[in-house]
Formats: structure tokens, C-alpha cells, sequence
């Protein structure tokens, strides 16, 4: 009866456990991944002062005017945390707010704010800052 009553309990067990469906994300969620992606390797290489990493993830436009934008820094910790992403008719909009601390000469500066980056192209790419530029600083 013991023996019965196991194998019952085994079947049970077995028989619920049937493969669960996972769910792939849509298109969208993925592309605002790889656009969030591409916006964080530009706010590495802009710390790391690595000017090719900025010019691989954006548009020649947007690219010149990141580095046109840099202020002489010797140290910059600078974190980006994703907002909101809205599909317009120009392109895709990253909203990213930003928290950045910069060290020059001796004197620090702190700022954050509401980056908006606009993006284009598959593989994503950084096509203007439309809001915001965290690169711009410190004053």
C-alpha cells in the first residue's frame, strides 16, 4: 500500500511539472535594451576619455557634438538610470536621468538631471541630445 501510495505522489509531481512557456520580450522592450546599452558604453567612454568608444555607438552629428561639449575633467563618475522610452516619428526617445560628480584641479562638481537621448538605426545608434547633455559639465 506504502509503495502505492509513492508512486502515486511521484506520477502527481511528474505530471505537474510539465514544461513552463517563456515569454520573449517584444521588439520594443529589446531595442530600448540595446539603446540603453549604447548610451551606457558612451557614458564609459566619456569617463574613460576614450573618444572611439563614444564615436562607435553615435552619428558623426551627435558624436561632434559630445566632444564639443566636454569640459576638461581629471576624474568624472557619472550614472545613468533608463526613465522612459517613447517611439516618435523622428526616432526613438531615451529619457535617462543622470547623477554625475567631477574632479578638476582639485575641485569637485555635482549635477544631475534628464538626459534625452534620440536614437536611431538598428543596431541603435545615438543620433542627437536632445535634453540635458550630461557631457557638458563641469562648469
Amino acid at each position: 500500500m506504502r509503495k502505492i501510495i509513492v508512486v502515486v505522489i511521484v506520477l502527481l509531481l511528474l505530471s505537474c511539472g510539465g514544461k513552463k512557456q517563456v515569454k520573449q520580450p517584444s521588439p520594443e522592450y529589446s531595442y530600448t535594451t540595446q539603446a540603453f546599452k549604447v548610451v551606457d558604453e558612451i557614458r564609459q567612454s566619456y569617463q574613460n576619455k576614450d573618444n572611439s568608444g563614444i564615436r562607435k555607438n553615435c552619428s558623426e552629428s551627435a558624436y561632434r557634438e559630445i566632444i564639443a561639449s566636454i569640459r576638461p575633467f581629471d576624474k568624472a563618475e557619472v550614472e545613468f538610470t533608463p526613465v522612459l522610452a517613447e517611439m516618435e516619428k523622428d526616432g526613438y526617445r531615451l529619457y535617462v536621468s543622470w547623477n554625475g560628480k567631477w574632479s578638476y584641479l582639485g575641485n569637485e562638481t555635482e549635477e544631475r538631471g534628464l538626459a534625452i537621448f534620440l536614437i536611431k538605426g538598428n543596431p541603435p545608434r545615438v543620433e542627437k541630445i536632445v535634453r540635458g547633455n550630461p557631457f557638458r559639465y563641469p562648469d
